[in-house]
């Protein structure tokens, strides 16, 4: 077996993909030292009839936009299609992965029974915090009541050391993405990114990225595509009316995508960079994922409104009508 901390395996629904999801991931991926050039975290990823059986629901975003959004997680180093609900050993043997990672919640089986218990009895599994206070649960909920969320002016100065954890490369320690506070300069970066800012290599694209999801993905992987790899991403996060999450919650969320190199919270003003895009530009629309925005995220949902309301009550949440 290869040394047990090169490789990694951690698993999950990973529905919305949410910086809660992001976050284990980052973790798990730190879980390999700095200085391993050859680590490797492997991501499993459950299919839709493994979740329905053991969840009792499908999940809302199916298996090839949770597969895809995955993978272009930025501490992603190999993606496990129909990983199995409950983690098997001989699954991981194959993979050549001692340890699976999980957070310090209990993910439980169709019976009941805790989803991990073998690895743990082997003394295969390595614990990571949990975040707390987002779940696809409570996004949901928030859809389901109209919760949306007011532009925090304080998020810069209160979050910067998450922010910088997020803004890491793709070994997870090594700083990467540049963090500006309404516009691009040097006087308003709030992290600094692993890399000298050439505005001129530089594309920028503005949007709010609410629900982030795999058509906004696909969005921003075909910008880094159209302009070679040597270009550099801009991503404006603005607030608007209707966000469903907070802004702290899509600034992480697009940290953690792979072709971000750099994000404005709430921008000013658009930077003087090679070229500026916007996500409803339809040449960014062609793509597998072209149909998905968040009205069609949040159609799914209310068209099965009465099994997620009993599903919430049941976990204690209220503010239904």
């Amino acid at each position: 077996m290869t040394s047990e901390r090169n490789r990694l395996w951690i698993d999950g629904c990973f529905d919305f993909t949410h910086h809660g999801h992001s976050g284990a991931i980052l973790q798990a991926r730190r879980l390999i030292p700095a200085d391993t050039s050859c680590g490797t975290l492997l991501c499993g990823v459950h299919n839709d009839d493994e979740i329905y059986f053991n969840k009792g629901g499908r999940p809302v975003m199916n298996e090839n936009e949770r597969y895809e959004h995955t993978l272009s997680n930025r501490w992603c180093g190999e993606l496990i299609k129909n990983a199995p609900y409950v983690t098997q050993p001989d699954v991981l043997d194959a993979h050549h992965c001692r340890y699976v990672v999980h957070g310090d919640d209990i993910t439980t089986d169709a019976n009941g029974e805790d989803c991990y218990q073998q690895m743990k009895d082997m003394g295969r599994f390595l614990v990571v915090k949990r975040t707390e206070g987002v779940s696809t649960t409570d996004i949901i909920h928030r859809i389901l009541t109209g919760q949306t969320m007011d532009k925090d002016s304080r998020i810069c100065q209160d979050n910067e050391d998450v922010m910088a954890r997020f803004a890491t490369g793709s070994d997870g320690h090594s700083p990467w993405c540049h963090v500006f506070a309404k516009q691009v300069s040097k006087e308003t970066a709030v992290v600094c990114g692993g890399y000298d800012l050439d505005l001129e290599n530089m594309i920028y694209v503005e949007g709010d990225f609410d629900l982030f999801h795999i058509g906004h993905i696909e969005q921003l992987a075909l910008l880094k595509e159209m302009h070679g790899p040597e270009s550099r991403l801009i991503v404006g996060i603005s607030t608007t009316g209707d966000c469903f999450m907070t802004q702290l919650e899509r600034v992480l969320s697009v940290l953690s995508c792979k072709y971000v190199d750099a994000v404005v919270v709430e921008p000013e003003s658009k930077p003087a960079v090679k070229e500026v895009w916007t996500l409803d530009d339809p040449r960014l629309k062609n793509g597998q994922f072209g149909y998905l925005d968040k009205s069609v995220i949040v159609n799914r949902i209310q068209a099965e409104r009465s099994h997620y309301v009993a599903r919430n009550i049941k976990k204690g949440m209220s503010g239904y009508t």
